[in-house]
């Protein structure tokens, strides 16, 4: 019977020859890039290239660390890398004075995602049957999440909405008799239906109570973000001059969690502040956003009149956990009905006789990795070609939810793409109306970004011409099969070296995370690093630093072999020294 070391070693035999694309080389010298006023000579220009090449191509090979697929083809946009494009502006404005732009293919790829989301199910023959907004950012995902953080802390506090509302004959209801000497405190959006519309096709339930006149809480938005979401929200909080759960709770009334009783049995009193609230929502073991605790706290604060903002994550950055939004929301709509949050009647601020009713919540999903790979490991589940690997059933998050409002998702992660980019979605009723529309851009200012390349779209649209779903599919069921097999390796050497490893990995994810080895692997693999508070038999916690592999498309068992084997070599963990 074959050791694992021996099993390892023979089916690096049986792979394809670890070749010389393997081999590292040292960062490009700074004194062959540094710029001149007279411009460089031949030759050290062509130094400066050849070394950047060489360094990211052997680091290319060796890419285990990051969520980014490097297995894409651009050869179709590269003739296009001489023109300068711009797709400035709304992508839906029917106008332009810009010509240098692909507008045309990024509706392509918007409609595409559309149906695959399926707030669409078929492809648009006109503008009026669009039910979403969206478009390629400029950023990743992290362009898409402040845009849903923007527009849902404008539409929650009730500014105007971008498409009034209608009654259903189409006309606009008449005026609503008011005393124009009495204040009215809702005065806030800006359409106007009649009393029972709903916000969206999706509903079709009468109005409840209007929240309180007199609270000034019904327009101040609280957000709630998960411990293990992705950190540049807050720095998005900062620069909105959005408020936490925790900012406004904290200090000002009591936290409805009570330590430990109430908290996941992997979380550690330290992450709790001087009153006693966590900073964050917290999370189950497997990174995924813990819906009592959840619900609880969204009670604590719509009970009290605040709208809420929830931010569920579809592959978490380190763990790559999937939270379970349609789970959470089955619990919250209850709620959030009970305390006229679910619809409710808001007053324009210009206009204080009409009013709009919308929805007294925004939930976004941060899909930057998921996104994409979800939707098609579902199919894939669904048509046998993979088992289903989430224990607690599979995660839905896209726009079959009725309640949830809007989706960021990476280009660059699962599909691939050589220039960060992200699509970005939201239910064309909810979109709140831009500030101006410049005549120089021929359309709305509707995009958080000015300028926006119009480069990615093209990457991205071929790879969806070529592709179909089917190849999509057999990709994700290759994804599982490939974490499975890269578990088990890592298992395997745990075991063979009597040597804890904190291999550890969450059901349905592409991450396997484990203990940090020694630096110059984690520099030639590109591994993530993170430490955590992990809580001991003895029911202590301690803290430790763990790095993860993203078994991302381009990864191949050859690659994960001989990064195994670099792992059994003596002193490859700290603790071995």
């Amino acid at each position: 019977m074959h050791t694992a070391r021996q099993r390892i070693t023979n089916l690096i035999k049986n792979s394809h020859k670890v070749s010389d694309k393997y081999l590292w080389y040292p960062v490009p010298r700074k004194e062959d890039a540094t710029l001149s006023e007279n411009g460089l000579p031949l030759e050290q220009r062509k130094t400066a290239w050849n070394q950047l090449h060489n360094h990211l191509f052997s680091y290319q090979n060796t890419f285990l660390g990051f969520q980014i697929n490097q297995s894409f083809d651009s050869e179709k946009a590269k003739p296009f890398l001489n023109i300068a494009l711009n797709n400035d502006g709304d992508p839906f404005s029917p106008s332009s004075q810009d010509a240098m732009n692909t507008k045309v293919m990024e509706c392509a790829v918007l409609d595409y995602f559309a149906k695959l989301w399926r707030v669409q199910q078929s492809f648009h023959s006109n503008e009026a049957e669009r039910a979403y907004w969206g478009y390629v950012t400029a950023m990743g995902s992290s362009e898409g999440n402040i845009l849903a953080l923007f527009n849902a802390r404008d539409y929650l506090a009730g500014m105007p909405l971008l498409h009034p509302m209608l009654n259903l004959d189409g006309s606009k209801v008449p005026d609503r008799d008011v005393d124009p000497n009495q204040p009215i405190t809702e005065m806030h959006g800006h359409s106007m239906l009649n009393e029972y519309v709903a916000s969206h096709d999706h509903r079709n339930e009468k109005l409840t109570h209007t929240p309180r006149k007199d609270n000034p809480n019904n327009f101040t938005p609280v957000v709630f973000l998960a411990e293990d979401c992705y950190h540049g929200f807050e720095k998005a909080l900062r620069v909105l001059q959005m408020k936490t759960f925790c900012d406004i709770g904290s200090g000002n009334f009591s936290c409805p969690l009570k330590y430990p009783d109430d908290y996941p049995s992997s979380f550690s009193d330290e992450f709790l502040d001087q009153n006693g609230w966590p900073h964050a929502v917290p999370v189950e073991a497997d990174g995924s956003i813990s819906i009592p605790c959840l619900v609880k706290l969204v009670t604590a604060f719509v009970s009290r009149g605040f709208p809420p903002l929830v931010v569920f994550t579809s592959g978490t950055t380190f763990k790559g956990a999937n939270d379970n939004p349609q789970a959470a929301i089955n619990q919250l709509v209850p709620i959030l009905k009970q305390h006229g949050m679910y619809e409710r009647r808001v007053y324009s601020p210009e206009h204080p006789t009409k009013s709009d009713i919308r929805n007294g919540f925004w939930f976004h999903i941060d899909g930057a990795l998921g996104g994409a790979q979800l939707r098609f490991l579902e199919m894939a589940i669904d048509e046998g070609l993979v088992d289903n690997v989430f224990p607690n059933g599979f995660p839905v998050f896209d726009f079959r939810i009725p309640e949830v409002k809007s989706i960021a998702m990476s280009l660059h992660k699962w599909f691939g793409c050589p220039v960060p980019s992200a699509v970005f979605m939201m239910r064309n009723n909810d979109q709140v109306r831009p500030l101006d529309q410049p005549l120089l851009i021929g359309g709305l200012d509707s995009s958080l970004s000015g300028s926006r390349g119009g480069h990615s779209v093209l990457v991205m649209w071929d790879l969806l011409s070529k592709k179909s779903y089917d190849d999509f599919k057999e990709i994700a069921a290759d994804g599982v099969q490939m974490v499975a097999f890269s578990l088990e390796m890592l298992q395997e050497l745990q075991e063979e070296l009597s040597l804890d490893l904190w291999v550890s990995h969450t059901p349905g994810s592409l991450f396997i995370y484990f203990r940090k080895p020694r630096e110059d692997i984690v520099r030639r693999y590109s591994l993530g690093s993170k430490p955590m508070k992990v809580k001991t038999v003895d029911g202590t916690f301690e803290e430790r630093i763990y790095c993860h592999i993203c078994l991302m498309p381009h990864v191949t068992k050859n690659l994960v072999l001989k990064f195994v084997e670099e792992l059994r070599e003596p002193g490859a963990f700290a603790i071995d020294n």
